[in-house]
């Protein structure tokens, strides 16, 4: 029992530094004033309230390669972890061996009649269980467990990233798909009104009514609107084959489901970014890089541990006979137990070299992570910036908008009452549709900006954990 409790508390010994996560001060308040300080949705994609939307994303879950690339890798961590486990048990094995064998007559047994045998012809049969424990004395093992499960942490944490990019790269493929509709939309609007003008224009310069200048300025106009056409076609069919990849399948798929026109969706008047210093929380790559931290820290414990002894004891059991009746006679009998001990005394620098290989990839792994904290907050910053000061552009946008429109119907006023002429409401109608295609691409750029946000706080993954959208 003595003996027992003993070997119980040299197997508890760990050589090596033992880890302990980095504490970097990252303050709560952002840089520039924040709408919320409230968590940030889960599903923040919802907030679009697109059902198209929300497909698109449950299908890039569940079919995106990437996402099953990085959910193989995480399996392949964890058979990895198991392996290295299995290096703390006993490795026990049975093997049965029947053997024929031909002695040569020139060989050592003919040739001394003391051990020449009945005949040059024996079998052998042979039946054992072999077992050795290489015992953890200094935790070389324990270690290399450590890093396997710190590994493990870190493809989930890549395929947690992974998720959260296909995530905003879908989300902003279709905020730019439903930008290109429009933009079809009012480009077509603006070739109908040119057109018009361009006819109006014609009669007067028949009539003596106007000039060839003014017939060429809007001629070009109108050749440059139907030119802006086919790019946007082209666009609107990009963003519909990338979206058909980023769900896993076939460029073609989803063009006659996303071919019809929708509008699009609209910026949610508040949004949640939670405190600053949650993204050391929320961001996958930071966490990422804090196990990386983990495992090179782990890494450095297994290089010491090759200093010190390694440390076997192995034992074998089982039945031998010439003759298969006789095998299982207690006579037949055959055991062998013992143990070994090995310490690497002259290996050319090879330890020392490893050692010194880890504590570097240590310190490179600890400077990554702060690098990525660094990185991860000033995306962060940089996002919220972005979205607010691009939603304040949208809003000064719409209001010309809104001018515009105010304009048309006046001169739509005064056409009827004969005070204008067509071609003033049409050059009205023009104007709008040039304010209506500004305040569509600044109503783009908040909508990519906000998907950026969020990407950059690091939502989207956190359900896998059961975590729930506050809402």
């Amino acid at each position: 029992m003595k003996s027992l409790v003993l070997l119980f508390f040299l197997t508890g010994c760990m050589v090596g530094p033992n880890y302990i996560p980095p504490e970097i001060q990252v303050s709560n308040a952002w840089t520039k004033e924040e709408p919320t300080v409230d968590s940030p949705l889960v599903k923040w994609w919802e907030i679009f309230s697109d059902p198209l939307l929300n497909q698109y994303i449950a299908s890039a879950e569940k079919h995106n390669f990437d996402v099953l690339t990085a959910e193989a890798n995480i399996l392949r961590a964890r058979s990895y972890a198991t392996v290295t486990a299995s290096s703390l048990f006993p490795q026990v094995s049975a093997d049965f061996v029947p053997m024929k064998m031909f002695f040569s007559k020139n060989g050592p047994f003919f040739s001394n009649p003391l051990l020449s045998p009945f005949s040059e012809l024996l079998n052998l049969f042979t039946a054992f269980f072999d077992a050795s424990w290489e015992i953890d004395l200094f935790g070389k093992t324990r270690r290399a467990l450590q890093q396997a499960n710190a590994m493990v942490d870190s493809a989930i944490e890549q395929k947690n990233d992974t998720l959260i990019s296909v995530f905003a790269e879908l989300a902003r493929n279709y905020m730019m798909l439903r930008s290109f509709q429009e933009r079809k939309q009012l480009t077509e609007r603006n070739i109908a009104c040119y057109e018009e003008s361009v006819f109006i224009t014609r009669k007067n310069l028949s009539f003596g009514y106007a000039n060839e200048l003014q017939l060429a300025n809007i001629e070009a106009q109108l050749e440059n609107a139907k030119g802006a056409l086919p790019g946007i076609a082209a666009e609107i069919y990009r963003t519909i084959y990338t979206l058909s990849i980023l769900t896993g399948e076939l460029p073609e798929t989803l063009v006659d489901q996303l071919i019809q026109t929708q509008p699009l969706p609209k910026a949610p008047a508040n949004i949640a970014v939670g405190l600053r210093s949650d993204l050391l929380r929320r961001r996958p790559d930071v966490r990422r890089a804090e196990r990386n931290l983990a495992a090179a820290t782990a890494n450095v414990g297994v290089a010491v541990a090759s200093f010190f002894p390694n440390i076997t004891l192995f034992g074998l059991g089982g039945l031998q006979a010439l003759q298969w009746p006789e095998l299982f006679d207690w006579q037949s009998r055959l055991w062998t137990y013992g143990g070994d001990v090995s310490m690497p005394i002259f290996e050319g620098g090879k330890i020392v070299g490893n050692l010194h290989f880890a504590r570097a990839e240590q310190t490179a792994m600890a400077f990554t992570y702060r690098q990525a904290v660094l990185s991860a907050i000033q995306e962060a910053e940089s996002s919220l910036v972005r979205y607010t000061e691009e939603l304040k552009a949208s809003g000064d946008f719409a209001k010309a908008v809104s001018r515009n429109e105010k304009a048309v119907h006046i001169s739509s006023a005064q056409l009827t009452q004969g005070l204008i002429n067509r071609i003033t409401l049409l050059n009205a109608e023009e104007q709008l549709i040039s304010a209506q295609l500004t305040s569509l691409n600044s109503d783009t750029a908040a909508l990519v900006a906000l998907v950026a946000l969020y990407k950059a706080l690091g939502g989207g993954w956190e359900k896998e954990e059961g975590c729930q959208s506050k809402e």
